[in-house]
């Protein structure tokens, strides 16, 4: 992987090299392996790389070729190698010689702003073209790497993460309300702005281009909601979907060093380490798995129908492979707020699960001090291979398709008998509800989800900034009513999910983060499958049950309740109730930070901290693992980025 960065200066004036010099030290950490930069006249390109494949120890980049009038920067990794290297007719002897950054610049040669097209794999890349007076950016179609830009007058900057732009004259990190209110809110991100003024995202699956002092922008990529794979039985299904998992697995285990995997008690995870671990044992390869715990001896409250003990169904999928190494990460003393400040400035933003950052970080340390260089991941799932197929119901009702919706409440009540038809009805009707009446029917019953409930926002700034419309406006539903379309659902929560900043924060750690659920291909193919698939067999998640029926044990088929991370969070609050009310004390003193966040409301839910046994409730998680924790975050990047007035 590598971070890139680069100046353009439109109007033919030199490029300011010290400023260069200091983009390229901001990004070093992402890159610690080697750092080159490359300037000619008024273009100057930047890159820093940690490399994780073989391949990548013949990487020259910056590339230039002044025969062929073109410059590029990459960042990140490509799958398909042998099918580019056959469309670009190169012979395979010669394409294992070369970078995957050298098979993209024969690419843009050829394709020019058509080249992401035919990659598969996560990048960005920057491609420049003096003849025209032509930059143009795109990043994969997931989003899986970030790629910011800059224009202003005859100046167009662009680098991987945001702190590089701001080492540029006259560049502040001044935040954006509108976007910083979005992120309190949890109004996912739509259009190219960020949480900085002047500073923009190239969106996933985008191309940006400028040229002749005009920005113009496209989309490359698009996920069809029309298209259905039609197979000729559930059997040829199960096939297909083995054929696209283990592909997508297999294009990410190509490593110049160890390799780890995440491993919780979900579906999701055993599936990806388990299917690693036999690829891996093919080729005599071990695997490393990663399991994050509370403490030694927790025995604290959790919700209903969750678990904190991710560790027994974990470790009963390590024994059925001999080349996997269990290791466990417990953070012991840590607090949500140890690791918020290296996390909030690696990330040019605020993390929206804090007390995930602890047991997060800590897999990523004790991984590079393994030498492990890829950790996999399965992060994407839910859109995936795990979609577990809830919407058909609603479908099967709103079509009128009764006779079905018979037969798959008769296979759910098979496989358990003690279910009723009153436990469907939520299923199949919530999402059919206009939704003044889902709100209504959901406060009425006590289970109103709700801004107020979830968010630190000043309630005097999100009346001002109007939060449920601009909620509306985004398609963003703050009750979380259920959705009967299923498969359009999953296409709209991929192309609002921003995934690249984190795999660049993992980066700094010394590891590349591979997630195979993320896989384009197999996206695509999940979503073609038909929703029948995936509830069926009195089965949700029906399609990846049977795949992994004989591969996972029943510690992770059968269990009814869903592992819970950081199980121990009112444990971690607790011992940083003294942090906290000092990290209040310093937002109530900042200025700007109260007029954004609802600091006296904190600072009350941290008077009504309750005692252990009351903290097993959605509410208590709500108020302060969800609402306190994003608040104390949001507040310490409003602190990072006005950092001259601290």
């Amino acid at each position: 992987m590598s971070a890139i960065a680069g100046l353009i200066h439109l109007d033919a004036s030199a490029v300011d090299r010290d400023t260069l010099h200091r983009m390229q030290t901001l990004l070093m950490p992402y890159g610690r392996d080697v750092q080159h930069s490359w300037h000619r006249q008024n273009v100057g390109l930047i890159r820093t790389l940690l490399r994780t494949t073989a391949e990548d120890r013949l990487d020259q980049q910056p590339l230039w070729r002044g025969h062929d009038k073109l410059a590029l920067v990459f960042d990140g990794r490509i799958d398909n190698r042998d099918e580019l290297s056959e469309k670009l007719e190169i012979a395979p002897e010669q394409a294992a010689r070369m970078a995957d950054s050298e098979l993209v610049y024969h690419a843009c040669l050829r394709w020019e702003t058509e080249t992401p097209k035919h990659l598969l794999g996560d990048f960005a890349l920057a491609c420049w073209q003096p003849e025209q007076q032509r930059l143009w950016l795109a990043r994969d179609p997931l989003g899986m790497r970030p790629l910011y830009w800059y224009h202003r007058d005859g100046l167009v900057a662009f680098a991987t993460m945001p702190k590089a732009l701001f080492a540029i004259p006259g560049l502040t990190k001044a935040i954006s309300e509108e976007q910083l209110h979005d992120y309190v809110c949890l109004i996912p991100m739509s259009g190219p702005e960020t949480l900085y003024k002047d500073v923009y995202r190239v969106e996933a699956g985008q191309v940006v281009n400028f040229e002749n002092g005009e920005m113009n922008a496209h989309f490359y990529h698009h996920f069809d909601p029309e298209r259905e794979l039609q197979l000729e039985s559930d059997e040829a299904y199960v096939d297909a979907f083995r054929e696209q998992f283990e592909q997508a697995v297999n294009r990410r285990l190509r490593s110049n060093g160890p390799i780890g995997a995440e491993l919780s008690s979900g579906l999701d995870s055993s599936s990806v380490t388990a299917t690693a671990a036999k690829l891996l044992a093919e080729h005599n390869q071990s695997l490393a798995a990663y399991t994050a715990m509370p403490r030694e001896g927790f025995d604290g409250p959790v919700p209903q129908g969750r678990h904190a003990d991710e560790s027994l169904g974990a470790k009963a999928l390590v024994r059925r492979f001999e080349n996997i190494e269990h290791i466990i990460i417990r953070t012991g003393d840590e607090t949500p707020l140890d690791q918020l400040q290296e996390a909030v400035e690696l990330l040019d933003r605020a993390p929206l699960n804090a007390c995930n950052m602890a047991w997060w970080i800590a897999i990523r340390k004790d991984a590079a001090q393994r030498d492990i260089r890829v950790l996999l991941t399965g992060s994407m799932g839910n859109f995936s291979i795990s979609y577990d197929g809830y919407p058909y119901l609603a479908w099967l009702v709103r079509k009128g398709r009764w006779l079905t919706l018979y037969k798959v409440y008769k296979e759910l009540k098979q496989q358990q008998p003690t279910l009723r038809w009153r436990r469907l009805v939520r299923p199949c009707l919530a999402p059919l509800l206009p939704n003044f009446l889902w709100r209504l029917r959901e406060s009425a019953q006590g289970r109103a989800f709700g801004l107020k409930k979830y968010s630190a926002i000043n309630p005097t700034w999100s009346k001002r900034m109007g939060s449920q419309q601009r909620a509306k406006q985004a398609d963003f539903d703050t009750s979380f009513q259920p959705a009967w379309q299923g498969r359009l659902q999953r296409i709209q929560a991929i192309q609002k999910t921003e995934n690249g900043d984190y795999n660049a924060l993992a980066n700094a750690y010394g590891l590349e983060m591979r997630d195979p659920t993320a896989d384009v291909r197999l996206i695509e193919f999940c979503l073609a499958v038909p929703e029948s698939q995936y509830l069926g067999g009195g089965q949700f998640k029906w399609l990846l049950r049977r795949l992994m029926k004989d591969v996972l044990p029943p510690e992770i088929l059968d269990v009814k309740t869903r592992g819970l991370q950081s199980a121990d969070w009112p444990e971690q609050i607790d011992r940083a109730i003294p942090q906290i009310r000092e990290e209040l004390e310093k937002l109530k003193a900042h200025g700007s930070a109260s007029d954004y966040l609802d600091i006296k409301g904190l600072e009350k839910a941290l008077d009504e901290w309750p005692s252990n046994n009351a903290l097993n409730s959605q509410e208590a998680e709500l108020r302060y693992r969800i609402r306190m924790l994003r608040g104390l975050s949001v507040g310490r990047f409003i602190r990072y980025a006005d950092e001259q007035n601290e």
